[in-house]
């Protein structure tokens, strides 16, 4: 599963941000200007080591992505705060797992520690104890002057008292030779320069393709029911593409619409994307939502043909679909195809409240459905045909992410019986 579409940092960046923002409208660009801090902190090595610190500015917009699997946001959204563990751990993880910062995800597990419990520890290099750091001091920056409205100069104050104790004496000095006395968003000088930085080295393909996956499995993850779901839409949508003949990059663009179909998801309330049943009238509106979410995260980053295909997907062609209650003139063959793979991959999902579907129960309903003529015909008879070839192949793709997600809950609940923020010595054996 690559995208293969054309992104530049600036768009990753703000598809980020964008994502980020609807977890919660409590954190609406939090992450956005902790990195804008980090970069400002970090600007005068920047000539030193470029990607470096292109990647730490990633890693700071990035810092909070746990916590989608968490409830500990109003603390997190506090200056002195504890007990915030499990979205450190989770965005440890999903970095892990699924960025290009591999090798950088340390910090985020340890972004909430303090320097008294990090500065002599054996545990974690001097490196990531330091980064953690600097993302911690700019997340108090941010938390203390946009949640609680503190001046820079009262905001600088508490970073002088703390210093020693809860910030690395070297990191609240990078920051307190800083001046953010004017709020970044809107300034557009210095975001003129912020963007400069971030696009001073490209990503590679595998690095826009990897933070992607990031949070389509961050939406994915949520539940142990939809674990495989993108994948399986991707998969099936890939397949049928190819055995309907069509050209390489008409099946890249289906590649690339098919992942991206349900990133809006993250805007959703979890208490509705788990209901163990059928949603109410109010709760179905919610839910349909979330493609205007992904339309809006997309913004003006993702390509036309891309961006049809993945807001497309709840259309039918007489019309009774959602959200433009488009038909069957509208709707191209890709459209049709992704479509047509998000109701299978549904179908032969589990949920709490129903198992996986039969084959014969999932060729008996498109088959219905194709009757009523409300997918396409010729795509559902291609499915039915090719079905074992078919399914088998998405088996086969979805084998690996279903193990990530198992050796995931294995790790979070280890590194959380392991450590608490003010006790990382258990740390040793799990990271």
């Amino acid at each position: 599963m690559q995208y293969t579409g054309s992104i530049d940092n600036r768009g990753i960046l703000e598809i980020i941000r964008r994502s980020c923002s609807y977890v919660d409208a409590r954190l609406m660009n939090h992450g956005y200007r902790v990195a804008y801090i980090v970069s400002e902190m970090l600007k005068p090595y920047f000539h030193e080591d470029a990607r470096k610190i292109r990647d730490v500015c990633f890693l700071a917009l990035l810092h909070d992505i746990g916590a989608y699997k968490t409830d500990e946001i109003s603390k997190m959204l506090q200056f002195d705060t504890d007990d915030v563990l499990a979205h450190s751990v989770y965005g440890y993880l999903f970095i892990k797992y699924f960025s290009p910062l591999k090798k950088l995800s340390g910090a985020i597990l340890l972004h909430h520690a303090t320097w008294q419990v990090l500065e002599h520890s054996e545990v974690f290099p001097e490196g990531i104890r330091l980064l953690a750091q600097v993302i911690h001091v700019a997340d108090r920056i941010d938390v203390a002057m946009e949640v609680q409205h503190l001046t820079w100069e009262e905001t600088a104050a508490l970073l002088k008292k703390g210093s020693g104790t809860k910030f690395s004496p070297v990191i609240a000095d990078l920051a307190l030779a800083c001046d953010f006395h004017t709020p970044f968003e809107g300034d557009t000088d210095a975001e003129s320069l912020f963007f400069q930085l971030f696009s001073e080295i490209p990503l590679t393909q595998d690095e826009i393709t990897d933070y992607l996956k990031m949070l389509i499995f961050t939406i994915d993850f949520r539940s142990r029911h939809t674990v495989t779901h993108t994948i399986t839409t991707t998969t099936i949508s890939a397949e049928l593409a190819k055995r309907m003949g069509m050209n390489e990059e008409e099946c890249n663009q289906i590649i690339c619409g098919s992942m991206l179909h349900d990133l809006g998801k993250i805007g959703i309330p979890v208490e509705i994307l788990e209901y163990p049943g059928k949603l109410s009238p109010q709760a179905m509106n919610i839910m349909r939502t979330h493609v205007d979410i992904t339309e809006k995260i997309f913004g003006d980053v993702i390509e036309d043909t891309v961006k049809s295909l993945a807001l497309r997907h709840h259309e039918k062609l007489d019309g009774s679909g959602y959200p433009r209650g488009l038909a069957a003139d509208d709707l191209s063959t890709g459209e049709r195809i992704v479509a047509i793979a998000d109701i299978i991959s549904a179908l032969s999902g589990t949920r709490s409240y129903k198992t996986a579907f039969s084959k014969d129960k999932i060729c008996t309903i498109i088959t219905e459905m194709k009757d009523a003529g409300l997918i396409d015909a010729a795509i559902v008879e291609l499915m039915i045909s090719d079905y074992d070839e078919i399914m088998e192949e998405t088996r086969i793709q979805c084998q690996p992410i279903l193990d990530i997600y198992v050796l995931i809950q294995k790790d979070f609940d280890r590194i959380s019986q392991a450590m608490t923020v003010d006790d990382i010595a258990g740390m040793k054996a799990v990271f």
